[in-house]
């Protein structure tokens, strides 16, 4: 069961960070050789189907996370105790800042409070854990 966990648990993770580095790095791409309106009306298109499909991935990647640590001694004596607890912690600050811009956007109705820089933030949280992830598994 632990393979079958570790594989869910890596299918998740290349899926939700491919999807913030297409949005930071590749669509913006595109921005450049095409009309701004035909590619915020193709963003809004495959956001809005999106939105479910990430929120799977996302817990798909929790589930599969809380069942993989049932395999493992957790504990603040090992290396592997420590990259966990920071893993989680960047996890839960990705958490909290996601929750704060989707509270200020969708029901404040006021403007994005990172500025449309949100995705930018994410993939820079999810390379952390990425590499946090690998120190787990190296230590």
């Amino acid at each position: 069961m632990h393979f079958f966990w570790l594989c869910v648990h890596l299918v998740c993770a290349i899926i939700f960070v491919g999807y913030v580095f297409f949005d930071v790095c590749v669509y913006p791409l595109a921005l450049k050789k095409l009309d701004k309106e035909r590619c915020e009306s193709v963003k809004k298109a495959y956001m809005r189907g999106s939105v479910f499909i990430f929120a799977g991935i996302f817990l798909g990647l929790l589930l599969s996370g809380v069942m993989l640590a049932r395999f493992y001694e957790l504990s603040l004596d090992t290396l592997f105790g420590w990259f966990l607890l920071l893993k989680l912690g960047v996890l839960a600050l990705m958490f909290l800042l996601g929750a704060y811009s989707v509270f200020f956007v969708a029901v404040l109705k006021k403007p994005d409070p990172f500025k449309g820089k949100s995705h930018i933030i994410a993939l820079v949280l999810c390379l952390i854990i990425v590499v946090l992830a690998k120190a787990m598994t190296y230590f």
